[in-house]
């Protein structure tokens, strides 16, 4: 990928979240006590709300980012962000902002000025809204997700190339997702080829693999279907990953196994941070 790459206004990229919204993702994950659902909703909110911080300028919202995500239970796989049906799955971030679903009450510990960590109560906005339902149509979700990345490059040849984030807790009820993958990471823009990150998360406290270099260690076959769908990990981005505490090599893969809460944080953070060494404008 070349270096000189800009992500600004007249060429933005683009982050993509597909998310298993099925019936076991209404299953509690022991280290935050509440369902998986509700977890990755809440995290994917404060990943919305932190693109828009980093795009609030003196100006207002500058769109340096489109911003999608599909659900996908046993009614199908369906535009996730807005409840419009022929609402586009990618939208400009500065209409996201714009149209928060609700507003929640949620109390977080701050500093009150005087070094000391008081429980605060802050208005969360939502544009995602928890899920469990039905079946893991993956490949319905993948071929959505396909659709919507093909028309964005060809409308974007000249941005940075489009990020899709998947996190799932089951194997797919509808085939086998891998070749749809491949065919997105084929996609791209004059920059390189769109990047696929799985995230695979738990009800269970049981081992983690964590940005593997193959797939020897890995005994699971869906785990193995998920490493292989996923991108080798962007050179840009190593260091951030190291950052947190995670080995990561080059030909790691942007991919995590049986993650748990903090994982899921960190991996999101990790996954939209396309920007350094790139300027934005």
């Amino acid at each position: 990928m070349k270096e000189q790459a800009q992500i600004n206004r007249k060429n933005p990229t683009a982050f993509l979240f597909v998310v298993d919204q099925s019936l076991s993702m209404g299953y509690v994950m022991p280290s935050v006590n509440k369902p998986k659902a509700k977890h990755v909703a809440d995290v994917i909110n404060r990943t919305i709300l932190n693109l828009i911080d980093l795009c609030n300028k003196a100006d207002g919202i500058r769109d340096y980012f489109h911003i999608g995500i599909i659900g996908y239970n046993g009614k199908g796989a369906k535009n996730a962000l807005f409840d419009e049906i022929d609402k586009p799955i990618l939208s400009y971030i500065s209409e996201v902002a714009a149209n928060v679903k609700k507003v929640e009450h949620i109390t977080e510990k701050v500093d009150n000025g005087l070094g000391e960590i008081v429980d605060k109560v802050v208005e969360f906005p939502v544009w995602m809204e928890a899920d469990a339902d039905g079946e893991t149509p993956m490949c319905e979700a993948f071929g959505l997700a396909r659709e919507t990345l093909e028309e964005w490059c060809k409308d974007n040849p000249d941005s940075y190339p489009p990020t899709l984030i998947h996190i799932t807790d089951g194997d797919s009820t509808d085939g086998n997702p891998q070749e749809l993958a491949e065919s997105i990471k084929r996609l791209g823009t004059i920059y390189g080829t769109a990047l696929i990150f799985n995230l695979h998360v738990s009800s269970f406290d049981t081992n983690t693999i964590e940005y593997p270099s193959n797939d020897n260690s890995i005994k699971d076959e869906y785990a193995k279907m998920l490493f292989k769908m996923s991108s080798i990990f962007p050179e840009h981005l190593i260091g951030k990953a190291s950052d947190r505490g995670y080995r990561v090599v080059n030909n790691s893969r942007g991919f995590i196994f049986n993650a748990d809460a903090v994982d899921i944080v960190n991996f999101l953070e990790i996954g939209t941070l396309p920007t350094n060494p790139y300027k934005r404008r």
